[in-house]
């Protein structure tokens, strides 16, 4: 079985960015892992474009095929290029065209970072960006391996995901940028 890691980020990922995504992207699937993915603009986007062999990625789309129920925030051209290509993409992830858009994206989310084997992977616009921060929280709560890369902010001003602390990973390489998520729970069990 081959390892799932989740890949999120903001819709208004800036387009500057897409490089180091794409870096990221090619790491993981170098590494011999698959990639996860949902279906908007910016980060989606950015690993949907990255080059990688269609086979390397599990698209998730909030929407169907031709772009039926998608929205301005969608990727539409870029999911269905990627179908084209032969990628795997799951449409109406997160509920059929009767499920109100918001609440859609927010179980796509879900869906991907469920997708998920090995860790999770999330470009942050700004520390305020809600679809990273369910992305990432999701993560936690699974136990997976949270890394995060803030494009455009210093890392210190990531969002809190309990009890815990985001630590510089440092290094060189493309993985030198990224955060990660350090767990300070502690559960008792009676």
């Amino acid at each position: 079985m081959v390892g799932v890691v989740a890949v999120a980020g903001s819709r208004s990922l800036s387009s500057s960015f897409a490089p180091l995504v794409a870096s990221v992207v090619r790491s993981v699937v170098g590494s011999g892992r698959v990639v996860a993915v949902g279906c908007c603009v910016g980060a989606d986007s950015a690993v949907l474009g990255s080059g990688v062999p269609a086979s390397s990625v599990l698209c998730f789309a909030a929407f169907g095929r031709g772009g039926v129920g998608s929205c301005s925030l969608s990727a539409v051209s870029a999911v269905s290029a990627f179908a084209a290509a032969g990628g795997s993409v799951s449409w109406w992830s997160g509920g059929g065209s009767s499920v109100a858009l918001p609440a859609r994206l927010s179980a796509r989310t879900a869906a991907v970072v469920g997708a998920a084997s090995v860790s999770c992977v999330v470009f942050f616009s700004s520390p305020s960006s809600r679809g990273s921060l369910l992305a990432a929280s999701l993560a936690v709560g699974r136990g997976l391996p949270v890394f995060a890369f803030p494009c455009g902010f210093s890392g210190s001003a990531l969002p809190s995901l309990g009890c815990g602390s985001w630590v510089a990973v440092g290094g060189s390489g493309v993985w030198s940028g990224a955060w990660r998520w350090s767990s300070s729970c502690f559960y008792v069990f009676d």
